[in-house]
């Protein structure tokens, strides 16, 4: 995925920025349920993560929540905020957590004459922008089931692990998270989710964490098919133009 090469190239970039001077991202203990930062803060900084786990959320006028991303270990966000002005999200910590803080006035100066650190920033700047770019076409263009297999696919390829049988999701994430990331209700994520592990693209593992058999979830969202899952059972497969599952026709989003 180009967002992680962008991120793996920058960190290594920053790394070598730390070891020659330590204050240029000074590092902090955050945790579980802590902030790096919150919505309106003035933080002029970004973030890489060294041990942990953190959420972004939004939250609108009316106290709706929607969660934005998840970030782990080697990953940087909060760059937003080197823009100047107020956080429009909050960044919590979804487990005890060491983060940098990377000091916006010495990355500024760096940048100034470093053309390769130049190079490798704007390359995860791009990345990123891709990745949105990518996730709000889905959002219009994808029915909300569809858009729920993009974003656990997301999710595992970002923030997985890799098991026998696939790929666990390694971080709790509620319906009622996934909902607002995907732009549906709780009780269609739960449907939807159900109607996944009936075809065997997912799975619930102990403590709440969810199995991904990536090759089959690919292929539905970028089919509209599902294939034999690895852990072994049929696939359900389109039925003249309508997909079927145990004889209940699909909700429309």
């Amino acid at each position: 995925m180009r967002i992680a090469g962008a991120t793996t190239s920058l960190r290594n970039e920053l790394n070598r920025l730390i070891r020659d001077d330590p204050t240029f991202a000074v590092r902090t203990h955050v945790p579980r349920g802590g902030a790096a930062y919150n919505s309106g803060d003035h933080d002029l900084r970004m973030y890489l993560v060294e041990v942990g786990q953190f959420k972004t959320i939004a939250s609108s006028a009316d106290g709706k929540q929607c969660l934005l991303s998840i970030h782990t270990r080697g990953d940087m966000f909060g760059e937003l905020g080197l823009l100047g002005g107020p956080r429009h999200d909050t960044a919590r910590a979804m487990r005890d957590s060491v983060i940098r803080r990377v000091n916006s006035a010495k990355l500024f100066d760096v940048l100034s004459s470093d053309e390769q650190l130049n190079w490798h920033f704007t390359r995860f700047l791009m990345a990123k922008l891709l990745d949105q770019q990518q996730a709000i076409t889905q959002l219009v263009t994808m029915d909300s089931e569809h858009r729920l297999a993009a974003t656990l696919l997301r999710l595992a390829r970002k923030v997985g692990r890799r098991l026998n049988l696939g790929m666990q999701i390694d971080a709790k994430i509620t319906q009622e998270e996934l909902a607002s990331m995907v732009g549906t209700t709780r009780s269609r994520v739960g449907l939807f989710l159900k109607h996944f592990r009936a075809a065997k693209l997912v799975d619930q593992l102990p403590g709440g964490y969810l199995l991904i058999n990536e090759p089959a979830l690919t292929r539905y969202v970028e089919c509209g098919q599902y294939e034999p899952a690895r852990w072994g059972a049929d696939p359900i497969r389109p039925v003249n133009g309508a997909r079927l599952l145990r004889g209940e026709r699909e909700l429309s989003a």
